[in-house]
């Protein structure tokens, strides 16, 4: 196989770091999905910079009313896999079916337990005595599949 093609899509710190590592290791990302502005993520990293400064195309997705700009462009790429690290919202099952092979989510937690949003504040919460990160399979269901 010749070096899948990759869309990146994340938004905060940690995505920007893996996004960097896979360049670095010259992985053929085709596509990078980012916000220009985040409410929610403390962590919030626009990964257009990184992007630009590799040459790497990319979009801004904002809000669920850029769904249908996003679904058409990432779709345009005709990625082999969507790796989808740091993003705030779930992935719609018509964004899942795009890659040719599938979709490859992360989340910062022992899945399937304290699946959903802030794992790592409820493990501190739950005096959790082991904490994990998990990259798995996406499906509809969130922070749901393969691990």
């Amino acid at each position: 196989m010749k070096s899948p093609k990759i869309v990146f899509i994340g938004c905060v710190d940690f995505s920007n770091f893996i996004m960097n590592e896979l360049i670095k290791k010259k992985i053929n990302i085709i596509g990078v999905c980012t916000k220009s502005y985040s409410k929610i993520n403390s962590d919030y990293m626009n990964l257009s910079i990184a992007a630009k400064k590799n040459k790497i195309p990319y979009i801004y997705w904002n809000n669920h009313r850029s769904n249908n700009k996003a679904y058409k462009w990432i779709k345009e790429k005709n990625p082999d896999f969507i790796f989808c690290i740091g993003w705030p919202n779930l992935l719609k099952k018509n964004f899942l079916k795009i890659p040719k092979y599938f979709c490859v989510g992360f989340h910062p937690s022992d899945l399937p337990y304290n699946r959903g949003r802030h794992p790592i504040i409820w493990a501190i919460i739950l005096h959790l005595k082991k904490i994990a990160s998990s990259f798995f399979l996406m499906s509809e269901n969130a922070d749901n599949g393969f691990i």
